[in-house]
């Protein structure tokens, strides 16, 4: 048996995909034979990468999307005689092999101006397609099971949810860690948290403006922004200028992996109020590090917090104001909330990642047989 996992987004520093990914990969490490994949990567991934320990590894010789999916993908899988290849999002039109294809959201769909037009087309183009032909379908949530299932009429039994997991050493920092962190990132002594892609989705605007209000109340934290541009942002960045100007908002850029435990324990209250998300691993790597959560109504976010977090409409600037002065103010009901999401959080390993792809990959290949 031979599986090649199209691993592109190692090292690419793309968020949530890069997670799932590693936490996939590292999954599989635990609980099936290495020697039974080939990993596809881009060839400045370090040899060492401890997450790729263990696999095969080819390097991909184009870096470009456009090329890589409908060209690439299938000349590899010949030349390396796979039984099944695994994909995320999209999938090359004539593969020479069966393929299982993970799609995290539909972004496309429910929110396509927040992507550029070019990704916008080329996703609903091809989309629909790589569901129809693929062996099974992979998501993160029951609640994007079910949205793929309405959007694209694939039926619920070739869907599987894989989720998500929380990366190794995701867990409470020491005082020393988070003075170090503090230090490093230049951070205020008190401070709101935000994790992710700059992108329109996010609604980092709107939390922007919430957080400048906290004056008011007689709070003096700050935003921390902690990501690297992605797409889309500029009308974002206007809107936050004068809020950074007045010193209300920090932008760190791309924070490195090992200091995320500290970034989230630093923080008073981390807030991810997105207008769509597939996941949300942010939500339950803050519970995981003790840091109570104010998330958006949004299905996914919902299903993943497990009651642990507080929502509010990602539209409402005044309801999101609210929830931040109730986790600032409320520790009863930072306690209550901890107490919920911290343990459901734990739930979300890399073995239950590997396990649930695992069973997918069989169910996929005894369709050959």
């Amino acid at each position: 048996m031979r599986i090649g996992i199209d691993a592109h987004y190692l090292g690419n520093q793309s968020g949530g995909n890069e997670t799932y990914t590693r936490n996939l990969l590292r999954g599989l490490q635990r609980i099936a034979p290495p020697a039974d994949f080939v990993l596809f990567c881009h060839p400045d991934l370090p040899q060492n990468d401890p997450d790729t320990a263990g696999f095969d590894r080819v390097n991909l010789p184009v870096e470009s999307s456009y090329l890589r999916v409908p060209f690439v993908m299938p000349w590899l899988a010949a030349r390396h005689r796979l039984d099944l290849l695994h994909v995320q999002y999209t999938a090359p039109p004539w593969c020479p092999c069966p393929y299982v294809v993970t799609l995290h959201d539909i972004v496309m769909l429910r929110f396509p101006e927040s992507l550029a037009w070019k990704e916008r087309y080329r996703l609903r183009w091809m989309t629909p397609r790589t569901l129809g032909a693929a062996a099974r379908v992979f998501t993160v949530t029951h609640a994007m099971r079910a949205a793929i299932h309405d959007a694209y009429a694939v039926p619920l039994e070739r869907i599987d949810v894989t989720g998500n997991a929380l990366s190794p050493g995701c867990a409470r920092a020491t005082p020393e860690q988070v003075s170090a962190v503090r230090a490093k990132y230049q951070l205020p002594e008190r401070y709101v948290l935000y994790l992710g892609l700059l992108q329109p989705r996010k609604n980092v605007h709107r939390l922007a403006e919430a957080v400048g209000r906290l004056h008011a109340h007689g709070l003096d934290h700050k935003l921390v922004i902690v990501g690297k541009k992605a797409w889309l942002y500029d009308d974002m960045l206007r809107a936050i200028a004068p809020l950074e100007a007045a010193g209300r908002v920090l932008f760190t850029g791309y924070a490195d992996q090992e200091d995320l435990p500290a970034l989230y324990t630093g923080a008073d209250v981390f807030a991810f109020v997105s207008l769509y998300e597939g996941f949300g691993i942010p939500v339950i790597e803050s519970l995981a590090c003790g840091t109570p959560v104010l998330a958006s109504t949004d299905p996914a976010l919902i299903e993943v917090a497990g009651g642990g977090a507080l929502h509010v409409d990602p539209l409402d600037v005044d309801a999101i104001e609210a929830g931040l002065v109730k986790l600032l103010t409320d520790d009863n009901a930072r306690a209550k909330l901890l107490a919920k999401g911290g343990p459901h959080a734990r739930t979300y390993t890399p073995e239950a990642v590997g396990q649930a792809a695992w069973a997918g990959y069989q169910k996929s290949l005894a369709q050959r047989r």
